[in-house]
């Protein structure tokens, strides 16, 4: 013959708020001594350009258009590159930038987060850049840039280095 344990109502009560009350707390302490991680500041410039694109066929026509431009002010490249305009439209490049180079992406390129419109150029300002990467560590690193409304495209005399904008507490160099 068998025999088992037996519970009264009680201490079945008290084994179910226990088994209930336990991870509860495990998790209530972890998300108040746990400080969050914060993500590595990418040292990255932006500034909005503009950039001459040739059709695939028949080169004889360009066409000037607006863009944005990354700079990667860093000695390491960047991989997995993805940019965010307004926090909505999107556009990536996966090879990333290599050290001290440059990336212009057209804002025709930027997309819906759900995919289904695009960038309306012309329409919209933009007020807000986020540029993610993946460093030489593997890790993802972020930088979040405020677009003044005076920013605009850099003219030809104009100091290239004056239309930089820097992450906020990044001075450019």
């Amino acid at each position: 013959m068998v025999s088992g344990i037996t519970l009264n109502r009680k201490s079945l009560t008290v084994l179910i708020l226990l088994s209930i009350l336990i991870p509860v707390g495990y998790a209530m302490a972890l998300a108040y001594w746990k400080k969050p991680m914060r993500e590595t500041l990418l040292d990255a410039r932006v500034r909005i350009d503009a950039m001459w694109v040739e059709p695939d066929s028949e080169g004889s026509s360009k066409r000037l258009i607006p863009s944005v431009t990354v700079l990667n002010a860093t000695n390491a490249p960047w991989k997995n590159l993805s940019i965010g305009l307004n926090r909505q439209f999107y556009a990536g490049e996966p090879k990333g930038i290599p050290p001290g180079e440059t990336l212009s992406i057209p804002l025709e390129a930027f997309i819906a987060r759900n995919g289904s419109v695009k960038f309306p150029v012309g329409n919209r300002t933009i007020d807000h850049v986020t540029v993610f990467a993946q460093i030489d560590t593997g890790a993802r690193a972020v930088a979040e840039f405020k677009i003044s409304k005076e920013l605009a495209v850099p003219k030809s005399d104009e100091d290239a280095n004056s239309t930089w904008v820097a992450p906020a507490g990044v001075k450019i160099r």
